[in-house]
């Protein structure tokens, strides 16, 4: 199996990564960076992000300062690298959503949001299906199953356990109680209206800025393929985001 190793950028975990390197090598693997198998991504959320653009299944090692969905801890790597050459581990699919705003398309693995741009607020019509509704504040986040335990999560407090559903959040909203609303996995249209004067916001995909968009300008947001990470160890998401421990 030919194996891609990335890795946060980090003094830190150098020493980890090339112990990783050699002990894969040793074990009859092959390090490929060019037509990889898996990617074997170390470190954390940032990473497994990275890792994720790759398109090929994933193997995580938790090596960060966050790791909220790194399930194989340092001391066992030995245990599963050899359990991937068995064929033993579980297969888990993460739905990804894809957006095209003006100027560009993107995948996001946790959320795109459509967000002021100056400090003001803006204003977007959001719709879906054959419902709509128009929205005054600081923006509008789309995040998917996984993504509803970050950013959205520090907005709403809500943290989606289905993974046939999408969270729309409301950045600061004005004149309305309503934070967040869940909704079927399908496509979603934002559109920025006037104020009467020129605006524009920003187009955020998993915490970076990928374009901008101008009143009456449509950003869609869509269901995607489903990203694949091959599981060795059981990861409890509603542990990971309570403050609680047994």
């Amino acid at each position: 199996m030919r194996l891609k190793i990335i890795n946060k950028e980090s003094p830190e975990i150098y020493p980890l990564v090339d112990e990783i390197r050699k002990l894969a090598l040793s074990m009859g693997f092959v390090l490929d960076d060019r037509n990889a198998d898996l990617i074997l991504a170390i470190g954390g959320d940032g990473t497994l992000l990275r890792a994720i653009d790759y398109g090929k299944p994933i193997m995580t090692v938790k090596a960060g300062r966050r790791g909220f969905l790194m399930d194989v801890e340092p001391k066992h790597v030995e245990e599963a690298l050899d359990r991937l050459k068995k064929g033993d581990y579980i297969v888990e699919e993460y739905p990804l959503i894809k957006v095209k705003f003006p100027g560009g398309e993107r995948e996001a693995f946790n959320e795109v949001g459509v967000l002021y741009d100056e400090p003001e607020s803006i204003v977007i019509t959001v719709s879906i299906s054959d419902t709509s509704f128009t929205v005054e504040g600081d923006g509008v986040l789309v995040s998917t199953p996984q993504g509803s335990t970050g950013w959205s999560m520090s907005i709403t407090g809500v943290f989606l356990m289905t993974k046939d559903s999408l969270e729309i959040s409301l950045v600061s909203p004005i004149l309305t109680p309503v934070k967040s609303l869940i909704v079927p996995r399908t496509e979603i249209n934002l559109i920025m209206e006037s104020k009467g004067y020129d605006q524009k916001a920003r187009v955020v995909v998993d915490g970076n800025v990928v374009g901008n968009t101008k009143p009456g300008e449509k950003v869609v947001v869509s269901p995607s393929k489903n990203a694949i990470i091959y599981r060795f160890f059981k990861i409890d998401p509603v542990r990971g985001i309570m403050s609680w421990r047994k």
